[in-house]
């Protein structure tokens, strides 16, 4: 198959890459434009993380039902109540017409609506009016309704003049207060703020991770050219994922921080692939070239037809090659990602299509792609790059580019392990230990606040609120009891009456059930924090002998990592089946399939510990956290366990070739390791480059996986795949290659083989 395709795709690269480009533009289109149906940003959703069907949604849907309009919360600092009442009454007039002259705004509500100008102070003794001032006596609130019924569109306008209008509002206010501020807050402002973050740290991640990853592939190849193939790979892959994610919100939410996760594993996964395709080009030239008599490093070349006649045959066989290599890295990591669609939460399903999404096209552009680019630059690749005449680079070039030859430094590593091949095994074992340590102390929280930018202005307002209006403040806990509000006093006393609780409002819903809303506050400054889902744990355990439902962040949150636990084993042998199927059919091993899931596994484990220990204890200039974000887990096992298989799947792939040509069992693993090594350990200094790049972002959410995946990649490629791979092949001896007989049958029939 893959000879047919390398074939097609060096008799026909004009074609190849038109059909690309059609794909690309159509990608394009679909992320900026969208159709006219709105591009993609416009189209993101920014839902917390919760479970179709539990206890929390439940209450969340109950407590959303409401015939009023949306509410904009202005909060007003750096004004004196009753001090400056008399000045502030003189302003508020006209600030109010200001608003209320927006069309779409039903009402507004501000505490000086009521005070009579006779006495000032009389109206703001009513305990409605109270609500709307700060604790601390230092400011107000301003409440603009939006009128019901409203379109998307009309209360996005709507949205967009009243916090227009709040700027007015702050320059007339500052006139007479110089300390005064105006904070807008509403659900909208809190979810634009979050996609405006989401766009600037995937701008911020791809200009810093892009040009590092381009210098670093030119000291890798020695050349523009070369090192620019697996980046044009990559960049295509993304927009045409992206455009793919554009499809999947016309039928699911996609929450825009998703963007950023894709992106990282469409770049990382680009650049692995292409990286081992232009390498093993590279290869299949320097051994044609030499074979006709020519010097491998094109400083003497053939005419052009004999030139093109190299070129060509030598992307034919490198899609042969590591076109069925990379193919079936993908598929493995398709399969491992595919392992989240089994969980219930949306977020994760929408993480897992967008991941399938970008790993197959990750490697559609690796094999098709870039072998398509590769033939039409023809010979233009085989001249020296002028680069190399730079004495420095030519001498890094030299010291870590791809290599073409069966002996060097990573053979020498190879021979240097084989001889104790257990002291390697026990030291390497033992650090991984000491990295996986921490992860017994793991805290996973879903905080949706926490996804704000720290200078947002959205946030400083939520902030104000909580800490300064009692009254107006979110609940910890937001309980649904069928019960009318007449008859729930017992319950609201048995709820005082818990620990930490600080007091309950109760309130009628809008249905006719009868049913009471009960807002609990709780004494604590993280609204997510154990103690609070232990309070969530014990009310869901009470029983007031009627239907009573628990939500709120807190139970949100527990509901979230309960259905995580819930689904990890069917996810688990979803990853389990597909690694060593796919393993066993590149194989013929059912020893390799098997220790590459249990060394993956405690790779994995160490690098989520090292994790834990960065962020809890905010080392290494992380800020400091209470936890990892719940759905990130999820998604550093899922996307790391399949980059690890990557890199095994590169190493044991080369390997194999020289097994099956007649090598003993150490020579293959020293051959395999020299002419794997250089792009392993390379690609994985590129990912960690690129990974990096996106730490640099201010969600902290990115952050986290960023950080996660860098200490993934970084310890697989070299502790596990440099270390402890050969010592564990070199242990098992020919036992690598073993598989009962009835096995050794059906890989001769269905096996794949070069």
């Amino acid at each position: 198959m893959f000879e047919r395709l390398g074939h097609g795709i060096a008799r026909r690269p004009w074609l190849v890459l038109a059909g690309w480009l059609v794909l690309l533009t159509l990608g394009l289109t679909a992320t900026f434009q969208g159709f006219g149906q709105g591009g993609l940003f416009d189209r993101m959703a920014t839902t917390a993380a919760h479970v179709p069907g539990s206890e929390s949604e439940e209450v969340a849907d109950l407590t959303a039902t409401s015939d009023t309009g949306d509410a904009i919360t202005l909060v007003v600092t750096g004004v004196v109540i009753p001090d400056d009442v008399p000045e502030l009454m003189q302003i508020m007039p006209d600030q109010r017409t200001l608003f209320t002259d927006i069309p779409g705004v039903d009402s507004v509500t501000d505490p000086l609506v009521v005070v009579d100008p006779t006495n000032p102070l009389a109206g703001l003794q009513d305990p409605s009016i109270q609500a709307l001032i700060s604790t601390e006596q230092d400011g107000f609130v301003v409440v603009v309704n939006l009128a019901s019924g409203l379109d998307e569109d009309a209360s996005t306008r709507a949205h967009d003049d009243v916090s227009a209008a709040a700027g007015e509002f702050a320059t007339d206010l500052v006139q007479d207060f110089p300390d005064a501020q105006v904070l807008p807050l509403s659900d909208k402002i809190i979810g634009d703020d979050i996609t405006t973050l989401v766009q600037d740290d995937l701008v911020r991640g791809e200009s810093v991770g892009l040009p590092v990853a381009l210098l670093l592939m030119v000291i890798v190849f020695g050349g523009l050219l070369a090192a620019g193939l697996p980046l044009v790979g990559a960049v295509v892959s993304i927009v045409i994922g992206l455009g793919g994610i554009w499809l999947l919100t016309f039928v699911m939410d996609i929450n825009s921080f998703i963007l950023n996760v894709i992106s990282i594993i469409g770049l990382a996964l680009s650049i692995d692939y292409g990286l081992l395709v232009v390498s093993r080009y590279r290869e299949e030239v320097t051994t044609r070239l030499t074979s006709a008599g020519y010097p491998a490093n094109g400083s003497r070349l053939p005419d052009r037809r004999t030139s093109l006649e190299i070129v060509a045959g030598a992307a034919q066989r490198t899609v042969a090659t590591a076109g069925r290599t990379v193919t079936f890295s993908a598929l493995t990591i398709a399969l491992s990602i595919a392992g989240l669609l089994v969980f219930s939460s949306p977020v994760l399903r929408a993480i897992a299509l967008g991941g399938i999404i970008v790993t197959l096209l990750a490697v559609l552009t690796a094999v098709t792609l870039v072998p398509a680019v590769i033939v039409l630059l023809g010979p233009a690749l085989l001249h020296p790059s002028l680069l190399n005449r730079i004495p420095g680079l030519r001498s890094l070039t030299r010291a870590v580019g791809d290599a073409s030859s069966d002996e060097g430094g990573f053979s020498r590593l190879a021979r240097f392990v084989q001889r104790i091949p257990w002291v390697v095994i026990v030291v390497v074992v033992a650090i991984l230990a000491v990295m996986a340590h921490p992860l017994g102390g793991l805290k996973m929280r879903s905080s949706f606040v926490e996804y704000l930018p720290s200078e947002s202005v959205a946030l400083a307002a939520y902030t104000t609120i909580q800490d300064d209006y009692p009254a107006l403040a979110s609940p910890e806990i937001v309980a649904v009891a069928d019960v009318p509000v007449a008859e729930s006093a017992a319950l609201v006393e048995h709820i005082e009456g818990l620990d930490a609780i600080t007091y309950v409002t109760a309130v009628a819903l809008p249905s006719d059930d009868g049913q009471t809303e009960l807002g609990i506050h709780v004494d604590t400054d993280d609204r997510v924090s154990e103690s609070v889902v232990s309070l969530v744990d014990e009310l869901r355990d009470y029983d007031p002998g009627y239907g009573f439902l628990v939500g709120g962040d807190a139970a949100m949150q527990e509901d979230f990592s309960r259905s995580l636990i819930n689904g990890a084993p069917a996810a688990l042998a979803i990853v389990v089946v597909a690694v060593m199927v796919l393993l066993f059919l590149m194989t013929g091993s059912l020893i390799v399939p098997l220790k590459a899931l249990l060394i993956n596994l405690f790779s994995l484990a160490a690098s989520l510990g090292a994790t834990v220990w960065i962020f809890e204890g905010g080392h290494l200039g992380m800020p400091r956290t209470n936890g990892l974000e719940t759905f990130i887990v999820a998604c550093m096992v899922a996307f790391g366990f399949g980059l690890s298989m990557d890199y095994e799947v590169f190493l044991v792939a080369r390997i194999k070739e020289y097994w099956d040509a007649g090598l003993d069992n150490d020579e293959a693993v020293a051959r395999g390791l020299q002419r794997s090594g250089r792009i392993i350990t390379s690609a994985a200094a590129i990912i960690v480059a690129v990974f990096i790049g996106f730490v640099s972002g201010q969600m902290q959410a990115i952050k986290q996986i960023g950080v996660a995946l860098a200490i993934m990649v970084a310890a697989d490629a070299t502790l596990v795949r440099m270390l402890l791979v050969p010592a564990t092949m070199t242990v098992l001896g020919k036992w690598n290659w073993w598989a009962p007989k009835p096995l050794r049958v059906l890989h001769e029939r269905f096996g794949i083989n070069h």
